[in-house]
């Protein structure tokens, strides 16, 4: 199954993500929904432990529909 290209953030993200981004180069679409989750995280004043970094990534591998979900709800706790 391939996947859409998004173009790369700007820097700075995660430290968790960083040394898997590269500059200049498009991210595959579970990388841009880890991007998309750790931003969503620290919104919602929720710092990612390094345990907690296995279950974004598993959050990542689902569809856009269902990561978009998961920042929904981080988006209401940020509002709180």
């Amino acid at each position: 199954m391939e996947y859409p290209t998004f173009p790369t953030p700007p820097l700075p993200i995660s430290v968790f993500l960083r040394p898997y981004l590269r500059v200049g180069e498009d991210l595959p679409a579970t990388q841009a929904h880890q991007v998309m989750l750790h931003c969503a995280l620290d919104a919602a004043c929720l710092p990612v432990r390094l345990t907690d970094a296995q279950a974004v990534a598993r959050i990542s591998e689902l569809d856009y529909q269902t990561v978009n979900a998961v920042i929904s709800w981080l988006r209401a706790l940020s509002e709180r």
